[in-house]
């Protein structure tokens, strides 16, 4: 009974925050990811509730303290100031700090994946997210075009306009893969997470390749596109163009998990499961 009162209060201070994100941000295709990530933090913490139900133990309220006054400080700035990415990343500091200060170590440890991965629904500003957008392009267009290029097609290309016989095609921010590079990391980072391998070299490179399979995967995304439109017409280009996405989050997801069974082929990385209820481990009997 204890946490009924603090979840009320969180449910009073971040249901507007929810609101705001859904109308101004979630609704955009770059930030579509943001509602699915919440859905997947509730069932993260709820599958480790029994964590918040035990005693506490080894409870740190100075640590938990000091968080929760980050968490304070972060959403009064947001609110007042109506600067939605304080508000909305003012909860991490903030249910880490209840969860330290409340419950201990062992609740802090099995619940600090689910609460830190709420940081990718905190959607970015604009500004910001070009920074990375117009390089992307600029990398994507200049790809495609050698590779087309040294392929023998008629191609140029003007900044992130590609030119291909009697087509034009802009590469826009959609094109440029950072929606499949969030995707892919929020998966990829779940996935390892959940499979809880027993060796950390194995997490590490699948979270390395995260990245370069996106990138690569919008780069055959584009790739197809030109060509499509250049052997079948704009209509042909026009058709494949909405349903590439799927392709693309087809590929790169596949990628994903067929370099995930090649590590565990040459690596003999296995899950690392608890014994069986009831049953002792060789090493326990002896």
């Amino acid at each position: 009974m204890r946490w009924v009162p603090i979840v009320l209060g969180l449910v009073v201070m971040y249901v507007p925050t929810y609101i705001n994100m859904w109308k101004y941000f979630w609704i955009r295709e770059d930030n579509a990811h943001g509602p699915l990530i919440v859905a997947v933090v509730a069932w993260l913490i709820w599958r480790r509730r029994e964590v918040l139900l035990e005693a506490p133990q080894q409870v740190k309220p100075l640590l938990g303290g000091m968080l929760i006054a980050l968490g304070l400080v972060l959403y009064v700035i947001g609110r007042s100031q109506e600067f939605a990415q304080p508000d909305a990343f003012s909860q991490i500091p903030l249910l880490l700090g209840l969860v330290l200060a409340l419950q201990g170590k062992r609740a802090f440890r099995a619940l600090v994946f689910p609460i830190c991965f709420l940081t990718l629904s905190v959607s970015l500003p604009g500004a910001m997210l070009d920074v990375v957008l117009i390089p992307l392009k600029h990398y994507v267009s200049s790809i495609v075009e050698e590779i087309l290029y040294l392929a023998g097609y008629p191609m140029a290309r003007s900044g992130v306009v590609l030119n291909i016989g009697p087509y034009q095609l802009l590469i826009a921010d959609a094109c440029s893969g950072l929606n499949s590079m969030i995707a892919l990391t929020c998966v990829g980072l779940l996935y390892v997470y959940l499979s809880k391998r027993n060796s950390i070299a194995h997490s590490a490179v699948l979270l390395a390749f995260t990245i370069p399979i996106a990138f690569v995967a919008n780069v055959l995304r584009v790739l197809t596109l030109v060509l499509i439109t250049y052997h079948f017409g704009d209509a042909a280009g026009h058709s494949f163009h909405d349903y590439a996405g799927y392709a693309e989050i087809a590929f790169a997801f596949g990628a994903f998990f067929v370099l995930d069974s090649l590590l565990i082929r040459f690596l003999g990385v296995k899950h690392d499961r608890p014994p069986a209820e009831g049953k002792s481990s060789t090493a326990e009997k002896s």
